[in-house]
């Protein structure tokens, strides 16, 4: 009887491992962590803002009797501006922009004085975006008023010319957007009459300002 006994021992140690294999396992649980989704600013759309800055308006002239308006000035500069803005890569964004500002130029030199109230642009733009700041480069058509005085004369135009700047633009909040910006604008020789003088004078402005623009 002890050897039978011995023997049932060893066979069910034996064959304890063979019927655990056997039974159900509990299924191993995979756990897969969530992908992380980086969602970089969407600078498409419109938006329209104002601004605020200092300009310097200089002048290159030459005058047939008097001599020549060969001085520069500076003054204030306050306007308004908009535009619309395409992402072509989350990193590449195109855009055209319109601006229209009050200038408080005031140019004198002996008799002849060349004020400047009003300028404006029309202006492409194509920056390169970090997310939620872009830094930029802008030009197009750029446009001024200019009048002239001198003993009693006066004559006034509105000049033509080209604009070439750059800025950085931060968006605040995903509708807030904040700018600050320099444009350079060249209107080349403009002529004005002023009875037995004819001044031709060679006008360009150099403005800095910052902004604010809602997005929409």
């Amino acid at each position: 009887m002890k050897r039978i006994s011995l023997a049932a021992v060893a066979l069910s140690v034996v064959a304890a491992p063979a019927l655990a294999a056997d039974l159900p396992q509990e299924a191993e649980q995979i756990v897969y962590e969530e992908a992380v989704v980086y969602e970089t600013y969407d600078w498409n759309g419109a938006y329209v803002g104002a601004n605020i800055g200092w300009g310097f308006l200089g002048a290159n002239g030459k005058q047939n009797a008097t001599g020549a308006l060969d001085k520069n000035t500076d003054g204030v500069n306050v306007g308004v501006f908009g535009g619309y803005n395409f992402m072509v890569t989350p990193n590449v964004v195109l855009g055209a922009e319109a601006d229209i500002s009050y200038n408080d130029f005031t140019n004198k030199q002996g008799t002849t004085k060349l004020e400047s109230d009003w300028n404006g642009t029309l202006r492409a733009r194509a920056g390169y975006a970090m997310d939620r700041t872009m830094v930029y480069g802008t030009g197009g058509v750029a446009f001024a008023n200019f009048k002239a005085h001198d003993n009693g004369f006066k004559d006034s135009t509105t000049a033509f010319g080209y604009t070439l700047g750059a800025g950085l633009e931060h968006a605040v909040t995903d509708r807030v957007l904040a700018r600050v910006e320099y444009n350079y604008q060249d209107f080349g020789k403009q002529s004005f009459d002023l009875g037995a003088n004819t001044s031709k004078i060679a006008l360009d402005d150099h403005i800095v300002r910052a902004g604010v623009a809602v997005k929409f």
